[in-house]
């Protein structure tokens, strides 16, 4: 018998749990009466960081994911719809196009990056 001490939705419980060799069987477990909850320790402060914020001319995400495929370079001429940008989100796919002509004036993003909802991904001139 192994005794052990686990948390559930913040309820702590002494268990004692019989080991079996493998394959002999199911295990058995007893659960005895819940332990009085030790206050929680305090969490340390966050340290906040700056999220990314937009500029005048900056192209956003449209959703949280990773950046798959960066399509086009800074000074690069494109026209309406042209690829500019791959995003993955929940095995989705998201294609972020080129709004209108025009010219890329930086890449704020490199394959692999996580981005959240609204981060500037590239800036449009």
């Amino acid at each position: 018998m192994k005794k052990l001490r686990i948390t559930v939705e913040g309820k702590v419980y002494d268990v004692q749990v019989e080991m079996l060799d493998e394959g002999t069987g199911p295990q058995t477990v007893r659960a005895e009466a819940p332990v009085a909850a030790a206050a929680p320790a305090a969490a340390p402060a966050a340290i906040p960081t700056a999220a990314p914020t937009a500029a005048d001319g900056d192209i956003t995400s449209p959703l949280a994911g990773v950046v798959q495929a960066v399509e086009v370079a800074a000074g690069a001429s494109v026209k309406a719809g042209d690829l500019i940008i791959t995003l993955e989100a929940m095995k989705m796919f998201t294609e972020i196009n080129a709004p209108a002509d025009g010219t890329i004036g930086n890449v704020h993003v490199k394959p692999g990056d996580a981005v959240d909802e609204g981060a500037p991904l590239y800036s449009f001139e």
